[in-house]
């Protein structure tokens, strides 16, 4: 099985340490501004923190073409890919535009030794495009990309599983 959370977790980690601000999930049940606030007193503040980046996982387990296969471990693994929409919000557009290219940097190359040491593969990398939205009384600027993880879908040695068969019986004689 995919370890989702994991990847999850490191690819958050990573983008938040190498642009300086939060990394949220989008469509929460709270409200976003709570989703990065650490303390209950910073939550009841009515303020909505910028800058920030806020992600969706758009494609899950998009299959990639190929078959389970054997590997030396014992494992069967089959390739596929997750799209990730990021989008960078704030109420600045220069500062939203200059970390979504950032962040598009750090997907695109310089994130790959970070991305090797936890064994993650970025496939590839879309186009920055807006994505502003006005809002009731102010406009938020919204800048972002997609991007294309690659990875395996994991099942233990299905063999030891199922387990071996000693014998058979075949036409009344037992086989070995």
């Amino acid at each position: 099985m995919i370890d989702y959370e994991n990847i999850r977790i490191k690819i958050c980690k990573g983008l938040r340490e190498y642009l300086g601000c939060p990394v949220i999930r989008s469509n929460q049940n709270a409200p976003v501004e709570d989703a990065f606030r650490e303390t209950q007193e910073e939550q009841q503040e009515n303020v909505k923190t910028y800058p920030y980046v806020s992600y969706t996982i758009t494609r899950l387990m998009d299959e990639n073409a190929g078959t389970y296969g054997v590997y030396s471990d014992g494992m069967e693994r089959k390739p596929f890919t997750q799209t990730w929409s990021i989008s960078v919000l704030s109420n600045d557009d220069s500062e939203c535009v200059m970390l979504a290219l950032k962040a598009r940097e750090w997907f695109d190359r310089a994130g790959n030794t970070y991305f090797s040491d936890n064994d993650i593969v970025i496939q590839s990398v879309g186009s920055v495009t807006n994505r502003d939205n006005f809002l009731t009384a102010e406009y938020e600027y919204r800048k972002g990309f997609d991007i294309t993880v690659y990875l395996f879908d994991e099942i233990g040695d299905q063999t030891e599983a199922d387990g071996y068969i000693e014998t058979a019986n075949i036409n009344s004689n037992v086989e070995n």
